[in-house]
């Protein structure tokens, strides 16, 4: 397993090594031996839960940008210095199979790889590819996709739409009740979730800050802020929130990160979703079959962020707002037509449970499974 190390990379490398593990106990297989070599992990801690044999390898890794940066340089030596580094790691394990879920880390992890004949695929979340996996395409004997639009970038005769791997959680059956309790909401108005990817998103918390006290008075609000972002958005909640009437303050629930169980919990019992666009959000949405706000990165490469929104937007599973049109009474306005409109929800939810690849980590497992069987 090899990929960039935020949380995008991180959550499909584990539902995909739950199942490679699924089914070699289900095929009398075998334990398989998992190993991880990239980047320093995102919650590299959670991973040490697993109940699976994975091991991890954190190499040096360099980024190269599309702009002037006096660090490109710097990281060019980084980027030898980590495929020096891939070669006799690669080499010690000699794994069957590798899966590179792309972004800047997995270079050379998948480059050793290919030296060392290893069976490779490569999957790509995004409607429009990273620059990584259009590097690695050659590399690889087969190439995954989630969205059917990447497709066109890569060789057609070795790549295949399988959708995003999202974990089974999202998928499975839940209790309202105990959810509510893991999250500790108070009250029985409608839930609203706010997240900006693993590792929070600025404009989203300061623009929930601005309509806090409306949104408080509506419902209880969950709002993921990323760890840099949140003691700022606790404290300055804290003070909208008292001035607006302390008794708001038990509907709304600051946090930096959720885990799995809770993250799972939030998404299941939000009625509204709103949320930038990473592939796997967009996938865990559909998974959890909800109605959503999606709010793209402007500057994305590739502009990836914003196509994904409206591929998913279409047909109505899904509202978008451009960043450079978010204001507080927009979103306001946007949150209010959804909450307001019963059937508009439930329609939403609908169309957006239809998009979500519930298969896409099994096919994932079993195509690494058959390279290693050839």
């Amino acid at each position: 397993m090899t990929g960039g190390g935020t949380g995008g990379h991180l959550f499909p490398l584990v539902a995909v090594s739950r199942k490679i593990n699924e089914i070699c106990r289900n095929e009398n297989l075998g334990e398989p031996q998992i190993y991880y070599i990239g980047p320093g992990l995102f919650l590299e801690s959670s991973l040490e839960r697993e109940a699976m044999n994975f091991h991890y390898s954190i190499i040096t890794t360099g980024k190269w940008r599309r702009y002037f940066s006096f660090r490109n340089f710097i990281d060019l030596f980084k980027i030898g210095i980590g495929v020096i580094q891939a070669l006799w790691k690669v080499w010690l394990i000699m794994p069957d199979a590798i899966f590179s879920k792309g972004g800047y880390g997995s270079i050379a992890a998948v480059f050793a790889g290919w030296l060392y004949r290893i069976p490779i695929i490569i999957h790509d979340s995004d409607s429009v590819p990273g620059a990584a996996n259009r590097l690695m395409a050659p590399f690889a004997d087969f190439i995954a996709v989630s969205f059917r639009e990447a497709a066109d970038y890569f060789p057609k005769n070795k790549t295949y739409f399988t959708g995003e791997a999202v974990r089974d959680a999202f998928f499975a059956p839940f209790d309202p009740e105990r959810a509510r309790a893991l999250l500790h909401l108070t009250s029985k108005k409608p839930v609203i979730f706010i997240l900006g990817g693993s590792q929070g998103a600025e404009k989203i918390n300061s623009i929930t800050l601005d309509i806090l006290p409306q949104l408080a008075e509506a419902a209880e609000i969950i709002h993921q802020t990323g760890d840099a972002n949140y003691n700022e958005v606790a404290n300055e909640s804290r003070v909208v929130l008292e001035g607006a009437g302390g008794i708001k303050l038990m509907s709304y629930h600051p946090v930096n990160f959720l885990l799995e169980p809770e993250f799972v919990a939030a998404m299941k019992i939000a009625d509204l979703i709103i949320s930038r666009t990473g592939a796997g959000t967009i996938f865990e949405i559909a998974a959890a079959g909800k109605a959503s706000i999606l709010i793209p990165i402007s500057n994305s490469p590739g502009d990836h962020n914003r196509r994904n929104a409206y591929i998913f937007a279409d047909n109505g599973r899904a509202e978008v707002i451009e960043e450079a049109n978010l204001t507080p009474n927009l979103l306001l306005s946007v949150i209010r037509s959804i909450l307001n409109d019963p059937e508009k929800k439930r329609t939403m939810e609908e169309k957006a449970r239809q998009f979500a690849t519930p298969d896409a980590a099994r096919l994932i497992a079993q195509a690494l499974i058959n390279l290693i069987g050839k």
